[in-house]
């Protein structure tokens, strides 16, 4: 994929873990910089969907960098309208899960 190719080396290897740990074992893939229109009209570009052989999203991931506030991170990218369904945001040191809307891990 040239599009994780680019990718800062941190959120690269974290891409590839996630897509070939994670996704593969379970039929999902992970697909980078997909648009996701949410309820408030804005285009939003995860940095990854997880989506099934039916093209189902599943899964969302949004990596920041070692220096940002991964809290204040989080609260802007929702505030932006990113799904809160199931999404995992990392950083490289931290990863913090949200399921139907709720901090879960």
């Amino acid at each position: 994929m040239a599009e994780a190719a680019r990718k800062p080396p941190v959120e690269n290897s974290f891409y590839n873990l996630l897509n070939n740990a994670y996704a593969q074992p379970k039929d999902l893939i992970l697909v980078p910089k997909l648009d996701y229109k949410p309820p408030n009209g804005k285009v939003v570009y995860p940095d990854g969907t997880l989506k099934d052989a039916l093209q189902l999203d599943w899964e969302y991931w949004e990596s920041k960098d070692t220096n940002d506030d991964l809290s204040r991170e989080i609260e802007k990218k929702f505030a932006a309208g990113y799904p809160n369904s199931n999404i995992l945001f990392d950083d490289g040191q931290t990863a913090v899960l949200f399921q139907a809307g709720a901090e879960v891990g």
